[in-house]
C-alpha cells in the first residue's frame, strides 16, 4: 500500500487539530502537545525532516498554527518554594571517574565529597 501524500497527512493532523479546539477548558500547550508531542500524531506521520520540511510550507500547518493560537493560556500556578535537596547533575565520565578516585581517597561518599567541594565554592563568592 502506498504512503499517503504529505497533504493527506497534513489534512489528518488539521482535522485533529479542528477537534482538539472543540475540546472545553483545553489549553494552547496541552493541544500543541497532543499534536507535536514526542510520539505523536505529527512524529508518525511526518517521520522524516524532508517530510517535516515539506509539511511547514503546507496551508494546513499555518491553519493548525492558527487554532493553536486560538486557544487560551495555561492557567499560573504559584511557584512552591519548598526544595527537595534532590539534585541531579550530568557530567563528563571522566570527571565522574577523577571525583570517585577523590572520594575513595579521601574515604568520603561521593556525595559528601561533591555537596563539600561545591559548599567551598560558593563560600567564596
Amino acid at each position: 500500500m502506498a504512503k499517503p501524500t504529505i497533504k493527506a497527512r497534513a489534512q489528518e493532523l488539521l482535522t485533529l487539530a479542528r477537534n482538539l479546539t472543540a475540546t472545553p477548558g483545553l489549553t494552547w500547550v496541552e493541544a500543541n502537545n497532543a499534536i507535536y508531542g514526542p510520539g505523536g500524531p505529527f512524529t508518525r506521520l511526518m517521520p522524516t525532516a524532508k517530510d517535516r520540511a515539506a509539511f511547514a510550507k503546507l496551508q494546513e500547518s499555518e491553519q493548525i498554527d492558527e487554532l493553536l493560537d486560538s486557544l487560551p493560556e495555561p492557567s499560573v500556578k504559584p511557584q512552591r518554594r519548598e526544595h527537595s535537596g534532590q539534585v541531579n547533575v550530568r557530567i563528563p565520565k571522566s570527571l565522574h571517574a577523577a571525583l570517585i578516585s577523590e572520594a575513595e581517597a579521601e574515604a568520603v561518599s561521593l556525595n559528601q565529597l561533591v555537596l563539600t567541594k561545591l559548599a567551598m565554592h560558593l563560600q567564596v563568592r
